[in-house]
């Protein structure tokens, strides 16, 4: 465990569980996370991580048939004591939204996103080995039934019973994965245990068929493949799916179209992950990512999001560091573009292309591009980050038609257009307030750097007009034989700085950047 520089709160590894019995961890020690209903309240808060929970459905979930008048004072107790249970440590926050709680953490801290994550990584893994592992992973997170003696069996089944059939797809898309890898023989014992658990689960029928078949006992294969049909007439009263009544007669006639052990399956179209790397040391704007977090939470129609700011406010790597937080929410994929390298006309076709569009079928006019890729995410749920917009117009054939995506975009133009007529929301960013840039010079310089020349620190942000980029560059040029003093005297110094910064800076912008700022932006523009 660790203390931060400028308070108490300890910072460590947390770790939630929920599939299985409820469980909280925190560097490896396990809390006490009290009596069954204030466990289920965590449980759902944490199932919804992020996102606000109603004190109506805490009350419904804890309660399912007849509350009691106390019910919501009980929750409130409940949330209070797990207050007392995480209260000194950072990477929790149990917050009051509107009428009910919110559990602010990383996603990833519970198994159940995680869990989720892994598949998502699996199904776009490029080789069935790597596939295997990282189905494994997601797998061995399981301890038992989500929610285990926390709740009711009847609100289990409704908490838990997608996460059960998630849990089984699983099972199914490894063991197809091993049978790619010609493991047929080792899944015999594991696919018979599990088809007599699970008979209406024809893919694990199918998959039995063709590991015994593979082993050499085509009449047992074709044993099972009697017994299952009957099973499905006389308890379902329906025929098997085409791809069982396919593959017993593949078995029949010993057809080649039954992969041989250890052929590769064709290649799935991949879920593009293009995001850039999250900026390192990213501090503050606490605010600002709360509330791009509450306007994700409803994506029936499609969301945009301009973040608007000055040079060196940090538009970019709040973009990227949210969308990689809530990376999780879109399964489908997340594209990014830089406009001012691409521009639209070219970002459509880059985006088409990773969509899964051949060179053959790419539109030839930009209408019938924006079309085709409105067509492409309609029911997807996408995140969209077009960086460095400069006007309406390159980012409009770029916005989702359908609900279900989100387009974030960065620009340090006002892009009136895009908020007025397309209903972007915009986000204005200012720079840091004085305690965040002392925060973000502390991860860069190190604590004790920062806490021994404070003063000095403090006039370093001023000098840089709390901008992150100014701020980060002017850390990037002090080594441990400069102090921060001498950075600031050498920057109080170069008044000449305002006089010969780089156009386009308008005179307005001039006076908020600072003579750090100016360099900044100069800086950034030589590269």
């Amino acid at each position: 465990m660790s203390t931060t520089a400028f308070g108490g709160t300890v910072a460590g590894v947390m770790e939630f569980r929920l599939l299985g019995a409820v469980e909280a961890y925190h560097d490896g020690q396990r809390l006490g996370l009290g009596p069954r209903k204030q466990r289920l309240t965590l449980g759902i808060l944490a199932l919804e991580a992020n996102r606000p929970v109603p004190m109506a459905r805490l009350v419904e979930l804890n309660w399912p048939e007849s509350p009691p008048r106390t019910a919501e004072h009980a929750v409130r107790v409940a949330v209070s004591q797990l207050r007392s249970v995480f209260g000194q440590i950072t990477e929790v926050e149990l917050r009051s939204q509107g009428s009910g709680y919110m559990l602010r953490t990383d996603p990833l801290n519970i198994d159940v996103h995680l869990f989720r994550d892994l598949l998502q990584r699996a199904r776009a893994a490029l080789d069935d080995q790597a596939r295997l592992s990282l189905l494994e992973a997601a797998l061995s997170l399981w301890r038992g039934p989500a929610l285990a003696g926390a709740a009711s069996p009847e609100v289990q089944e409704r908490l838990g019973g997608g996460l059960e059939e998630a849990r089984l797809a699983a099972i199914e898309d490894r063991i197809d994965t091993e049978l790619r890898l010609a493991r047929h023989r080792d899944l015999l014992e594991e696919l018979t245990a599990l088809t007599r658990a699970h008979p209406f689960r024809e893919r694990l029928t199918c998959q039995l068929m063709t590991a015994l078949y593979r082993s050499g006992q085509t009449h047992v294969a074709l044993e099972v493949a009697r017994k299952a049909r009957r099973l499905l007439a006389d308890e379902l009263g329906i025929d098997p799916c085409p791809e069982f009544r396919q593959l017993e007669t593949a078995i029949l006639r010993n057809d080649p179209v039954l992969p041989p052990p250890g052929r590769a399956a064709q290649p799935q179209p991949l879920t593009p992950a293009q995001l850039p790397p999250a900026v390192s040391a990213f501090t503050g704007r606490t605010p600002q990512l709360r509330w791009l977090d509450e306007l994700a939470g409803d994506l029936t129609t499609p969301v945009a999001v301009a973040i608007i700011g000055p040079p060196g406010t940090g538009k970019s790597a709040l973009a990227v560091h949210w969308a990689h937080r809530v990376r999780h929410r879109f399964p489908d994929g997340q594209l990014y573009i830089d406009l001012h390298e691409y521009g639209s006309r070219r970002a459509l076709p880059r985006f088409l292309r990773s969509l899964g569009v051949s060179e053959g079928g790419m539109p030839v006019g930009p209408d019938e591009a924006a079309a085709l890729y409105r067509t492409l995410l309609a029911g997807r749920r996408m995140l969209v980050l077009l960086d460095n917009a400069v006007t309406s117009e390159q980012v409009r054939p770029l916005l989702p038609g359908a609900g279900g995506s989100l387009t974030l975009t960065t620009s340090r133009e006002r892009l009136s257009g895009l908020i007025a007529l397309d209903g972007a929301r915009p986000l204005r960013l200012q720079p840091l307030n004085p305690g965040e840039a002392r925060d973000l010079l502390t991860h860069l310089l190190g604590p004790e750097r920062v806490r021994r020349e404070a003063e000095a620190a403090a006039r370093l942000a001023e000098l840089c007009d709390y901008l992150p980029a100014a701020l980060r560059l002017a850390a990037a040029d002090l080594s441990y034989e400069r102090t921060i003093a001498d950075v600031v005297a050498d920057l109080e110094e170069q008044d000449d700085i305002v006089l010969h910064a780089a156009p386009p800076i308008k005179p307005p912008e001039r006076r908020k950047l600072g003579l750090a700022g100016l360099h900044c932006n100069r800086t950034m523009r030589q590269l």
